[in-house]
Parts: C-alpha cells; sequence; structure tokens
C-alpha cells in the first residue's frame, strides 16, 4: 500500500536536534545559545519564500520528536505542507519552557506548549495565544511502580516524585495533595528535567509527576509493573495538552505572518486526517524521526495510544468558554496568581474553514 501522494516521494522532517522525551540525550548550553540564534535567524526571514517557492515556518517543538507530534511528522511525510504553500522546519527546544518566550520574542513563529502554560504565559504577560488543540485531552500523569504501594495520591506523603519543570506542575501536584487530604510540604519534587522515566527506573524518585500517558506511560509499562494515574483522574479539570502557539501582535499587523499560519494549520489538519486514515503512515513518518529514542515496537503501541485521543475532523477546535473555567480554575487553586480571562488566551480563526 502507498501511504504518501503517488506524485512525490515521502519527505523526511528537517528538525533541529535537542532533548528526547525519554531523556536519554541532553542538550549542551552551547546547543542552546545556538537554538536561540538560529531561531532569530528563522524568523528575521520569515517574509521571504524559499526556492520552490513556499513559504518557511519555523516551528518549536515542546520535545523532541514523539507520537504526540503524529499529525506534524505526518503532514511533512505526506507533503501535506507543500500542498498548503509552506516550508516548515521544526526545532526541539534546549528547555520545556522555552516556547511562549521564543514565540513572543519573535524567535520562532510558532511553538508546541501547553494550554496550562499559555495561560501562565498570558498571565506573566507574553505575547502568545493558542491557535489551535494539537492534543484536545490531558495527558499528564502521575506514574509510579507497583511495588512502591503508591496507588491513589494519598500515598505520596513523605514521597520524592520527580517533576519536569514545567511552571504548572509543583502548582498542580500541590492542588493534588491537597485534594487528598496530604500536606503538599511532604512531598519532596526535585527537578529531573528531561529524565522522567530514567529518574523512576534507577529509583531516584518514588513517583514521576507530568509524564504522559500515551508516551512514558506506555514505554514503562512496556517494561513492567507500573502504576498510571491520570490526573483527570486525581481531581485536575480536562484541558489540552498541547497546543500550537502564535504571536497575536504578529498575526493582527502581519498579514503574511497571518497566512502562514493558516497554511501551517491547513497542513496540519490534513496531516492529522492521514494518520488517522491509516495508522501505517504515522508510523512511516515517525519512525526515522525518533530513530535511538524508542523501541520500534513500543513506538507503534504509543501511535495507536496517541491516535486514539485524536478528533476526526475538526482538527484543533478549541472552546474558549472551556479555556475560561479552566483558567478560573487556576486562579482558584493557586497556579495563577491573578485572574485571567482564558477566553481572550485562544482562538479558533486560523482554523482550515474559518474566516479571516
Amino acid at each position: 500500500m502507498t501511504h504518501a501522494p503517488t506524485s512525490a516521494a515521502p519527505r523526511r522532517a528537517r528538525t533541529r536536534p535537542g532533548i528526547t522525551r525519554p531523556g536519554v540525550r541532553m542538550i549542551a548550553i552551547a546547543a542552546a545559545a545556538a537554538l536561540a540564534l538560529t531561531g532569530c535567524q528563522v524568523a528575521s526571514d520569515d517574509a521571504d519564500t524559499t526556492e520552490t517557492g513556499a513559504a518557511p515556518v519555523s516551528v518549536l517543538l515542546d520535545w523532541s520528536p514523539n507520537p504526540d507530534h503524529a499529525a506534524l511528522y505526518t503532514a511533512q511525510y505526506t507533503r501535506a505542507y507543500d500542498d498548503a504553500g509552506v516550508d516548515v522546519t521544526f526545532m526541539t527546544p534546549a528547555n520545556t519552557a522555552d516556547a511562549a518566550r521564543e514565540v513572543s520574542l519573535g524567535r520562532a513563529d510558532l511553538a508546541i506548549s501547553y494550554e496550562p502554560d499559555t495561560l501562565i504565559a498570558a498571565e506573566q504577560g507574553l505575547d502568545v495565544i493558542s491557535v489551535a488543540a494539537l492534543i484536545p485531552t490531558s495527558l499528564t500523569s502521575l506514574i509510579a511502580r507497583t511495588e512502591s504501594g503508591i496507588t491513589t495520591a494519598a500515598d505520596l506523603e513523605g514521597r520524592t516524585v520527580g517533576l519536569s519543570g514545567l511552571a504548572s506542575q509543583q502548582p498542580t501536584l500541590d492542588f493534588i495533595a491537597r485534594e487528598a487530604g496530604i500536606d503538599p510540604g511532604s512531598i519532596s519534587t526535585p527537578n529531573v528535567q528531561q529524565s522522567l522515566n530514567q529518574a523512576l527506573l534507577t529509583d531516584q524518585v518514588d513517583a514521576i509527576f507530568g509524564a504522559f500517558r500515551n508516551i512514558e506511560g506506555v514505554e514503562l509499562t512496556a517494561q513492567g509493573d507500573f502504576v498510571v494515574l491520570p490526573a483527570t483522574e486525581l481531581g485536575v479539570p480536562d484541558y489540552a495538552e498541547l497546543v500550537i502557539i502564535a504571536n497575536p501582535s504578529r498575526l493582527a499587523d502581519d498579514p503574511d505572518y497571518a497566512e502562514r499560519v493558516r497554511a501551517f494549520l491547513t497542513g496540519t489538519a490534513e496531516g492529522q486526517a492521514a494518520a488517522l486514515r491509516d495508522r501505517q503512515v504515522a508510523i512511516d513518518a515517525l519512525t526515522p524521526e525518533t530513530q535511538g529514542s524508542y523501541d520500534p515496537d513500543v513506538l507503534e503501541l504509543m501511535i495507536d495510544a496517541t491516535l486514539e485521543l485524536l478528533p476526526e475532523g475538526d482538527f484543533g477546535r478549541q472552546s474558549a468558554e472551556a479555556w475560561a473555567a479552566y483558567a478560573t480554575w487556576m486562579y482558584q487553586n493557586g497556579l495563577l496568581e491573578t485572574e485571567v480571562d482564558g477566553a481572550t488566551a485562544t482562538t479558533n480563526d486560523y482554523l482550515p474553514g474559518a474566516n479571516g
């Protein structure tokens, strides 16, 4: 069966290396500086077109290529971005918290971020807005070895829980602890950054929080007996785990930028549709991009777990009301210091079929 258009060979994505989802490769400080410099160069050239006439778009990922990016890499593999008229370069971050800053400063055209952290960025005055939901449901989970005896949040009292460093993680875990009737201060929470699985597998921590049930959860359970507790089962309301963020000032003032954002989202929607039609397309797209990071058989399990979360059609659509409600919950529970109108942090105006 042919998985890419017959008119052109499958296309490999251009991804600038950085961190890996399992945390097996760490980026050096020099590489982090290089990312910032190359990011500036990519964004500064955004008005030009490539040799093929396509408009360049730089996209900063939240992590290295992984199944959460199935729509992105399938769009690249099937040349959906070419058809949409954009030439996409994916960049991996030096830090998982880079996204909002880089987009706000114009160093990246777009970035993959998280709904909670996009709202935190809005509170901090960063110039970002979510233009699409890439993964429209929460993935964040608490994961522990079965033998640890951790089966509920109440079992975390006096334990060590590794975090990956996102601004939303500590206050969310504090909320979960309070809901379970234990003192958040009794939990030790080292920042293990990208090494979530490694920290758990080497018994540096009793549990990890911030791991994704469809990525780390699948990978760990393939290796042994682990308990995976989604945050939504621990009292946290559902939200869009991964979102695509843009710069709203540029959207308003730069018609070329706005058109490139629309074209990118059109291509990404086609990529998601192709992946949902045939999982093998997503496997073929992601396998070379994740080589060395995941066991091939486990990668397929991760892709299956991810595709189950994606809607058929209506790619990227977000509810302003849901964002407003989640922002209110964040404020009421200490994740935001001031009230933020979540409805203003998201828009559907650049999705396929939207008027604009």
